[in-house]
C-alpha cells in the first residue's frame, strides 16, 4: 500500500480507536462541549471582558482574557456534565453498548475527516501520481469526496480532479470561466464581434 493509504487508515483507526475509549455518550459531549463553548464565547465574551476591565474600557488583554474564560469556563462544565452521564449510564450497565456506539460514530468521524482531505488533495497534483492510481484505499473515500464537492463553488469544484484524468491545463479551461450575462457561453468562447467595414467613398468621374 502507499504512504496515502497508510494517512486514511490512520486517519480512520485513531478516531475509531478514541470513540470506543470514550464511548458515545464521551463522543457526543466532547462534540457538545466546543459547539456550545464557541457559542458562549461569540455571545458572553465581551460581557465578561467589562467585567474584567477595572475601568469600563476593556483593552486587548481583557478582550482576549474574557473571550477565552467564557469558552473555558463553557467547556470545563459541559465536559464534567458529560462525564457526569458518561458514569451514570456506565452504572446501570450500559457501558458495552455505549462504547460500540462510540466505535461506530468514532468511525463514521474518521470516514468524514478522510473524505474532506481527499477532497482538498483533489485540488493539487497528487491525483496524477503513480501512487494515487494504484491506491487501494483511496477509491473507498472517493464518493464520499466527490459529494462533499456540491457544497463547494461551481467555480472551484470543476477543478477538483479525484480520479487524476484532468491535464493541468484542463483545471484553467474555458468552462471554468465566468459565464457573461446573458450569455450561456464561458466568456472565452463568445465569437468576436464583427467589426463593420468601411464604406469606401466614391472617386471624382465615377
Amino acid at each position: 500500500m502507499s504512504a496515502i493509504d497508510w494517512v486514511l487508515l490512520a486517519i480512520v483507526a485513531v478516531s475509531a480507536l478514541f470513540g470506543l475509549m470514550r464511548g458515545l455518550i464521551g463522543v457526543l459531549a466532547s462534540l457538545a462541549a466546543w459547539l456550545l463553548a464557541g457559542w458562549a464565547a461569540f455571545q458572553f465574551g465581551a460581557q465578561v471582558a467589562l467585567l474584567l476591565a477595572s475601568d469600563g474600557e476593556p483593552g486587548a488583554g481583557q478582550l482576549f482574557g474574557g473571550y477565552a474564560l467564557a469558552f473555558i469556563v463553557v467547556l470545563m462544565v459541559v465536559g464534567l456534565v458529560g462525564w457526569i452521564v458518561r458514569k451514570l449510564a456506565h452504572s446501570v450497565g450500559l457501558s458495552g453498548l455505549d462504547r460500540m456506539f462510540g466505535l461506530l460514530l468514532g468511525t463514521a468521524r474518521g470516514a468524514f475527516i478522510a473524505c474532506a482531505l481527499l477532497l482538498l488533495l483533489g485540488l493539487t497534483e497528487l491525483p496524477r501520481e503513480a501512487s494515487w492510481q494504484a491506491s487501494r484505499v483511496v477509491p473507498l473515500f472517493v464518493p464520499g469526496a466527490q459529494w462533499m464537492t456540491i457544497w463547494l463553488p461551481d467555480w472551484v469544484a470543476r477543478r477538483v480532479d479525484l480520479h487524476g484524468e484532468a491535464e493541468g491545463a484542463a483545471l484553467l479551461s474555458p468552462a471554468s470561466l465566468p459565464m457573461l450575462p446573458g450569455s450561456t457561453l464561458p466568456a472565452s468562447d463568445l465569437p468576436a464581434p464583427e467589426l463593420p467595414t468601411p464604406a469606401i467613398p466614391p472617386t471624382p468621374g465615377d
